[in-house]
């Protein structure tokens, strides 16, 4: 039979104990202690100190099995039927039991003997030449790294809990706040950093650069007959002058509006150089020439462009006849535009203000030969006609789209032809129907644009 025994309050042990269930004792190891049951046979009485000895000895070594040393002397007594005193022992139920009741008041002391085989946790005092001091030793002495009791063992327990408890929160706040400063970054990054980046990109991006315009004046040489019948065989040198437009950067709307200025007045030019200067060449025909045209740029915004053409056209009589037509173009297409549309009237509104401006100016310069009613019936009916069609104005080469109007700086104007406002002597007149915004003119008065002029030659007109 086998079994363990506390050393400390010597309770029997089950097998697989690790604590005592009385006193709460640590368990390290546990040596079964084999116990000898009275068989009948006398046994000698232990020697105390001998067995304390014995008990000791073995303490370095506790996985050891410890046999206590009252047992193997009872066993050798048995062995040899002798007592120790080397007589032979018959020995009675009364000795037997004596024997066994010796046993059992031994049992403690043989307990205490298993102390140091069964516990590992007590730890003998250290040996100093090979000796040890087994008095001098306390047997209960604990370690100091380890609880004695069942209870000692739980409350360390709690205290090692609690104090992991603080670290897992730490580690937790920790993660928050990294996982916070993760998402502010973040936050930042794409509410403040990443617009302001692209702010700055965009403004560093150059933008479209803005089309400026210049104009220059340019002119064509011209051999004008003076008059094939006063002055047969006589021409005059001149120059015909029209503008050209200089953009700041290429535009194929600006070329195509120079190129079509460029082509009306050659036509014109070519014309003029080829026609007879005697009576005899004409065949007694009349024959209408251009003496002199001059086409003027006046007004010019990052939309439109239009432009003031003048001409003087003759067929030898008493006197020719001038004429003034406008033409507006596109600076995206330079496609021609209708000057009315483009200043942004509708042909009603027009009418309307040709009306109103031709009324106001007769009522300060009244017509010499007609009335007043009549000149405004007459100009209202025709102001919209193309000059080239119907309106009696003898132009043979007319800009594309060319009307009775133009655009200044002032505003809108409405030019007269000859006859219009009254004798040929009165003239005709250039008069703002519609003043542009901020413009310091009102309707009704006169716009004086002088044509560069350099002809001498009977036929010439003046622009008023």
């Amino acid at each position: 039979m086998t079994g363990m025994y506390c050393t400390k309050c010597g309770a029997k042990l089950p097998r697989d104990a690790r604590f005592c269930m009385n006193c709460g004792k640590p368990v390290a190891a546990i040596a079964p202690a084999k116990v000898v049951e009275p068989t009948g046979a006398p046994v000698k009485a232990v020697n105390p100190a001998a067995a304390s000895r014995e008990a000791a000895a073995p303490a370095a070594a506790p996985a050891k099995t410890v046999v206590p040393a009252f047992v193997s002397e009872a066993a050798d007594a048995g062995r040899h039927d002798a007592s120790p005193s080397g007589h032979p022992s018959n020995v009675s139920s009364q000795n037997g039991s004596a024997s066994f009741d010796s046993l059992q008041s031994d049992s403690s002391f043989s307990d205490s003997s298993l102390e140091s085989a069964a516990f590992v946790d007590e730890p003998e005092k250290s040996c100093e030449a090979g000796t040890c001091d087994a008095s001098s030793a306390p047997q209960s002495s604990a370690s100091p790294k380890r609880p004695e009791t069942l209870r000692g063992a739980v409350n360390a327990t709690k205290h090692r809990s609690r104090r992991r408890v603080p670290m897992v929160v730490l580690v937790a706040l920790a993660m928050a706040l990294a996982a916070g400063t993760a998402y502010a970054a973040y936050r930042v990054y794409t509410d403040m950093w990443l617009p302001a980046q692209q702010a700055q990109n965009e403004q560093t991006v150059e933008a479209p650069e803005e089309i400026t315009y210049s104009v220059e004046t340019r002119s064509m040489d011209v051999s004008v007959p003076v008059d094939p019948y006063d002055a047969p065989g006589k021409r005059e040198a001149q120059k015909w002058y029209y503008p050209h437009i200089e953009a700041s950067t290429q535009s194929d709307a600006v070329d195509k509006i120079n190129a079509a200025l460029e082509e009306s007045m050659r036509t014109d030019v070519e014309k003029t150089n080829a026609a007879p200067d005697t009576a005899k060449d004409m065949g007694g025909a009349i024959v209408f020439i251009c003496q002199y045209r001059s086409i003027t740029l006046t007004y010019i915004d990052n939309d439109i462009v239009c432009v003031r053409d003048q001409r003087y056209d003759t067929g030898w009589g008493p006197h020719g006849s001038t004429t003034v037509t406008g033409c507006a173009y596109s600076l995206e297409t330079g496609d021609p535009i209708d000057p009315v549309s483009a200043f942004g009237l509708t042909p009603e509104q027009a009418k309307s203000a040709v009306a109103d401006a031709v009324t106001a100016y007769l009522a300060t310069d009244p017509s010499d030969v007609l009335s007043t009613n009549a000149v405004v019936r007459d100009i209202t009916n025709m102001c919209l006609m193309n000059p080239a069609l119907g309106s009696g104005v003898d132009v043979e080469n007319p800009l594309d789209g060319c009307s009775h109007f133009y655009i200044a700086s002032e505003g809108l104007v409405f030019a007269t032809e000859d006859h219009q406002m009254g004798s040929y002597a009165y003239g005709r007149r250039e008069i703002l129907v519609a003043p542009s915004d901020g413009s310091l003119a009102k309707a009704g008065d006169t716009v004086a644009i002088e044509a560069p002029m350099d002809f001498s030659g009977s036929g010439q007109a003046s622009s008023q």
